[in-house]
């Protein structure tokens, strides 16, 4: 099955445009996956336009956050031209967000704190067991196959 081509990117809050909430973290990785997807599609090669993509499809503060990481500006002929490349900006935006890095995708907190939850709640239903049992299994295994 081919994939669809776009002939530009969607709009802000359009339901194909890639979204980020900065109170999920782990989901910057998958904002940037998309973004890039959409870049390809859209023909889009040109490391500014890439880099005010990536910032237009996020919440305002967010946007106003990543506009202040060096590398956002445009060239500057004093500074080295690899500071100013949109993977470095990218590695630079995930750098902000503990827990989007995928070598740091969960810790032991992460663990205690869905099992500390299991412990708390009073758990009746098959369905509310197999939750917890996948959120458990998630981060378990992470953790494990990570070392």
């Amino acid at each position: 099955m081919a994939q669809p081509h776009y002939n530009s990117m969607p709009a802000r809050g359009h339901g194909t445009a890639p979204s980020f909430n900065p109170s999920e973290p782990r989901e910057l990785l998958r904002y940037f996956t998309e973004l890039e997807f959409l870049f390809a599609s859209c023909g889009v090669t040109k490391k500014a336009k890439k880099k005010a993509l990536g910032i237009c499809y996020v919440e305002y503060n967010t946007s106003e956050q990543w506009l202040l990481i060096s590398g956002y500006q445009p060239y500057n002929a004093s500074q080295p031209a690899l500071l100013y490349s949109y993977d470095n900006w990218k590695r630079a935006v995930i750098s902000l967000y503990p827990g989007a890095n995928a070598a740091t995708k969960y810790s032991m907190a992460d663990l205690d704190q869905i099992m500390g939850k299991a412990a708390c709640s009073n758990i009746k239903a098959i369905g509310q067991f197999t939750d917890y049992y996948r959120k458990f299994y998630q981060v378990s295994k992470w953790l494990t196959d990570s070392g």
